[in-house]
């Protein structure tokens, strides 16, 4: 009774310990979902500062980077080229032609890869180098427009058109034209290279969320998979090991329920073998408190033989002697099957020929079975069949299987025991002619009986097959089969 109720105490609090954890809620500060959130955060707000921020470093930097590249010119950038022609255009406003030629002269040699022309007031071609260029001699206004077209449009030389006197302002006096290779100069529109560097910015920006954002479903996948591995790799006693539980978020949670259940599986184990302990001793105390009565009782039964009584008096004796030999088979059994179940019998396995055991079994049970006017038919072979087997448990499995038939197959006054091949083993075949198992017999008992058996005859790496009707019961020993059904319908003693 103490331990029952200690039983059921501890079974309320962990039902309340288990209850607790179902309840338990994760704070969202601790949530899986608000650390991404988090990360996610953190993007939108980062992403634009570090895109405005990179085309802030661009715009400050670019200037100094151009104009360091326009020092290693050697006319300088285009603009410095444009507004410098600009200036010799003026500069050359009111000089003689011969002057002028001169000056245009000394220009070239300072632009070597250029080329120079020079049309005057009256349209006319005075100056050009080199001096095979070929242009018209002769221009008309009309063609003064289409060459600084075409110059515009040329990308591959960069052409200067300044008017004499005026620069970018047409005052009559004709006009000189500067035209450079492009490769000898840069231009201020020139912004590739700093476009291709802004690019790899933005994405190394870019890639570096994808890298936070993988790290973070990488450390919950890894954590997952170690609470996968605690599941499926079992302890010692065949119960998982707790896992450390590291954060308290939704897996750890669910952690702490892993190690709920296994503290639960290790109490109900624990339970168990308890009750499996006390339930073996009661069986071994009360074997032993029937045993002395059921001798004295033995000994009374047998001084009232001695006394003369009527028929119906004997005919009273007999069956209370049988009921006592029954209560003391059932004593031996309950005595072995809990030797065997506790595994505190010792097999002593050794090679033995198995059909001259039946045989002497079979022999010591003869006269029990003619007395009760059975039918015997004995078809064992002649030749030894040798099973690595416990001598004396085997002869248990056998009496067993023989007292059943006595008690439950009595009706059918019929025994076979035999040798016969079942899926390629030769094997021992026990019969008779009752109602069978799941029939009703005037004794039916628990079980006890051939659970015994098959404990035996596990022990002894050996198989029992059952087929039973309403024409009797067939019983199949052999070493263990291949394809056993499911064949342990213990119903019987």
């Amino acid at each position: 009774m103490r331990y029952r109720m200690r039983q059921d105490l501890r079974e309320g609090e962990e039902n309340k310990r288990g209850l607790r954890q179902r309840n338990g809620r994760i704070h969202f500060k601790n949530s899986l979902m608000s650390r991404y959130l988090l990360i996610v955060i953190i993007a939108m707000v980062f992403l634009p500062i570090a895109f405005m921020s990179t085309g802030l470093l661009f715009g400050v930097l670019y200037p100094f980077v151009h104009s360091a590249k326009d020092d290693n010119l050697p006319y300088g950038s285009s603009i410095q080229i444009e507004t410098d022609w600009h200036e010799e255009a003026k500069k050359l406003s009111g000089l003689p032609e011969d002057s002028v030629r001169s000056r245009l002269a000394e220009l070239g040699e300072h632009y070597k890869e250029s080329t120079i022309l020079w049309v005057d007031d009256t349209g006319m071609t005075s100056f050009k180098k080199p001096d095979t260029l070929q242009v018209q001699s002769r221009w008309k206004p009309s063609d003064a427009v289409e060459y600084m077209k075409n110059a515009q449009g040329n990308t591959e030389v960069y052409t200067v058109v300044a008017f004499i006197g005026g620069g970018q302002e047409d005052l009559g006096e004709g006009f000189i034209s500067l035209a450079l290779p492009r490769d000898v100069l840069s231009r201020s529109s020139d912004t590739g290279g700093w476009a291709i560097y802004n690019t790899l910015a933005m994405i190394i920006i870019l890639g570096l969320f994808m890298l936070i954002s993988w790290s973070f479903f990488r450390r919950i996948s890894k954590r997952l998979t170690r609470l996968e591995v605690a599941v499926s790799t079992p302890g010692a006693d065949g119960i998982p090991l707790p896992v450390e539980v590291r954060q308290p978020d939704e897996i750890g949670q669910l952690e702490k329920s892993f190690n709920g259940m296994v503290h639960q599986l290790r109490d109900s184990r624990g339970r168990q073998q308890e009750e499996e302990q006390l339930r073996k001793n009661l069986i071994a105390d009360l074997s032993h408190d029937l045993g002395t009565p059921l001798t004295v009782v033995r000994g009374h039964l047998h001084a009232l033989h001695k006394e003369p009584l009527t028929a119906i008096g004997q005919e009273s004796l007999h069956r209370i002697e049988g009921k006592i030999d029954d209560l003391g088979g059932l004593i031996d059994n309950l005595l072995s099957y809990n030797l065997l179940s506790s595994g505190k019998y010792t097999m002593k396995l050794q090679q033995a020929d198995v059909v001259r055991i039946v045989r002497e079994s079979t022999a010591a049970w003869y006269p029990l079975w003619e007395s009760a006017e059975f039918t015997i038919d004995i078809e064992l072979s002649e030749q030894p069949l040798i099973w690595n087997v416990d001598i004396q448990g085997f002869r248990r499995v056998l009496d067993n299987l023989f007292q059943n038939i006595m008690r439950h197959a009595k009706s059918g006054r019929y025994v076979r025991v035999a040798t016969a091949q079942h899926l390629g083993e030769t094997c021992i075949v026990i019969e008779d002619h009752g109602p069978g198992i799941s029939g009703d017999s005037a004794s039916a008992g628990a079980g006890i009986g051939l659970r015994i058996v098959d404990l035996l005859l596990e022990g002894m790496e050996l198989s029992r097959e059952a087929e039973s009707s309403a024409r009797g019961t067939s019983i199949t020993i052999g070493p263990r089969f291949r394809d056993p059904r499911d064949k342990y319908n213990l119903n019987k003693t």
